[in-house]
């Protein structure tokens, strides 16, 4: 048999059998779509061939593809802007697995398809949609089936019954093939009837989980409250405590501060000498002392007062008169200071 077949999974969808069916190549100019088609696809039979020009013959049917990934309701063109890949498999009108949506064991979810919104999407009453599903026409509807339990959820369980689907095929279409997937639309239906009964002993469990959950939340918000209140005390004590501290230290700095004042207007000038003398040298040791204690009347100057005064009066008069009465010095008078001088030679 000729034609195009889809390559996706286990789909059976071919031209042949599908005429009005789209088919979409694979995008070989595209290595990142590539590999995710081939991902998706999970195909030995297209993954193990390395010749791009072999792959590129190979199709996937517009069943895969999201609505909103169709540039119209005819379904025939992609949106390449969108760069989209094939990620369902759908079981009818309304129900699909989902390649990218995963449960907690890796497996495909099972999703409720939305009808498209979009103006250029929805198509007009009289449009047979290509791909092949008819929602009000359902096939082999047993008792069991019509016995589902009613507390399943709206959205996501009550198509989740799903009949094998009457196609509308031409006359070309043999029986065995039909038969062949009438008996893996049976097979869906058994598997999606125990996966609804599961859903419904997993959501009595979860409502039991959740309930725990909430008075435990509840308990731990409870204990994180009082632990919050107890730290805002102790927080509020220590600011109390670290401002008296700031304001008992700064208490103490200031009487600190006035004492040492005291002490220093105290002292006496001979006192403050002998505190600055450690600091200089003879010679200006000597100056201080002749600032400090040449006004005195009566007052004996010292040796090293003298000899200061007589080696600055060998630099010259005019230097003497110029720091004793410019720089304001305390220097013995002029005329003292040359009888030193004169002495000094006469013993020489």
């Amino acid at each position: 048999m000729g034609g195009t077949r889809c390559v996706f999974r286990n789909c059976k969808v071919s031209s042949q059998r599908n005429p009005k069916m789209h088919f979409f190549k694979f995008p070989v100019r595209h290595p990142k779509r590539l590999e995710a088609w081939l991902k998706n696809c999970s195909n030995e039979e297209i993954t193990e061939l390395a010749d791009l020009k072999k792959l590129a013959n190979r199709a996937v049917c517009a069943r895969h593809f999201r609505v909103e990934c169709f540039m119209n309701y005819k379904m025939d063109r992609l949106i390449a802007s969108q760069m989209p890949n094939p990620t369902l498999m759908r079981i009818n009108k309304y129900l699909a697995w989902d390649i990218e949506n995963l449960d907690t064991h890796g497996e495909p979810k099972m999703v409720k398809l939305e009808k498209p919104t979009a103006k250029h999407l929805i198509p007009p009453a009289e449009f047979e949609c290509p791909l092949g599903f008819d929602s009000d026409d359902y096939a082999d509807v047993t008792e069991e089936d019509e016995e589902m339990p009613d507390s399943l959820d709206a959205d996501t369980i009550q198509t989740i019954d799903v009949k094998a689907t009457k196609r509308k095929e031409d006359e070309e279409v043999e029986k065995p093939l039909l038969q062949q997937e009438k008996e893996e639309l049976k097979q869906d239906t058994k598997r999606l009837r125990m996966l609804a009964f599961r859903l419904v002993d997993e959501g009595h469990s979860l409502e039991n989980i959740e309930d725990e959950i909430n008075t435990d939340v509840e308990s731990v918000e409870t204990s994180i409250q009082n632990a919050h209140d107890e730290l805002q005390r102790k927080y509020d004590k220590l600011l109390d405590d670290h401002e008296q501290l700031k304001k008992s230290k700064a208490s103490e700095m200031l009487s600190q501060t006035a004492s040492s004042s005291s002490s220093l207007k105290t002292l006496t000038k001979t006192q403050l000498y002998q505190g600055l003398k450690k600091y200089l040298g003879p010679t200006m040791a000597a100056l201080v002392r002749m600032e400090m204690f040449g006004g005195i009347d009566d007052r004996e100057w010292q040796d090293d007062e003298r000899q200061f005064a007589m080696e600055l009066l060998q630099l010259g008069d005019e230097v003497y008169t110029y720091c004793s009465e410019e720089w304001r010095f305390r220097l013995p008078s002029l005329r003292l200071v040359r009888n030193w001088l004169n002495h000094q030679n006469d013993q020489l």
